[in-house]
């Protein structure tokens, strides 16, 4: 179900790749307890033939994994059907790459951080249209490029860097993971990157420019 929406929808990449990360972690611990539940239950038939004097103990051990393992698997459930697992999954991705690109500074409102990436999505746009480089597929009237897809076409026709391009690419992660997660308030930090983002593509329009 994951994949299908993506399809339809590639800025769900970033939401969905830190969801699976949690689910795979959350299996495959779900896994080995249920696995351990089922040896000691095995285990425990075995053993109440031999007369083991510490069946009373064991039994205890092999109902506590049974009942992790029972409640484990209908919280997980839970999870998968939680209204607000998008929200908590753009705030982790989002706690990852603010360590990973030392994004800090007070909390402004996530409409200032929206503005900013709507601008910038803009100038992509008409810089692509002015050297015909912009080429809608399908009805144009509905269907445009991606901002993933825009930058990409700069970066092939050597407009921008390979670091600008993941420098723009990294923008375009933090705004998906803001508006599907309904995140309310971001750092200033990030809509400082976005700004930073603005200044690569004024540079394509002034590229004898040495600033």
């Amino acid at each position: 179900m994951m994949e299908a929406a993506q399809s339809k929808d590639e800025t769900l990449e970033e939401i969905h790749h830190q969801l699976k990360l949690t689910y795979y972690r959350r299996i495959k611990a779900l896994t080995i307890i249920t696995g351990f539940a089922i040896i000691l239950s095995l285990l425990m038939v075995y053993l109440n033939g031999t007369g083991f004097r510490f069946n009373g103990i064991g039994s205890i051990v092999t109902s506590i994994f049974n009942l992790t393992s029972i409640i484990g698997g209908l919280l997980f459930v839970v999870s998968i059907i939680n209204p607000g697992r998008y929200k908590r999954a753009a705030e982790q991705a989002i706690q990852k790459e603010k360590g990973k690109f030392g994004i800090t500074g007070p909390k402004v409102d996530q409409t200032d951080f929206m503005n900013e990436f709507i601008t910038l999505e803009k100038q992509v746009r008409e810089i692509l249209m002015g050297r015909d480089l912009y080429i809608p597929y399908g009805n144009s009237q509905q269907m445009v490029f991606s901002f993933r897809q825009m930058v990409n076409a700069l970066y092939r026709n050597e407009l921008i860097s390979k670091a600008e391009l993941n420098d723009l690419l990294e923008v375009n992660k933090f705004r998906n993971l803001v508006f599907h997660g309904h995140i309310d308030n971001v750092e200033k930090g990030m809509v400082d990157k976005v700004e930073n983002s603005k200044k690569i593509i004024a540079r394509i329009n002034r590229p004898n420019d040495t600033d």
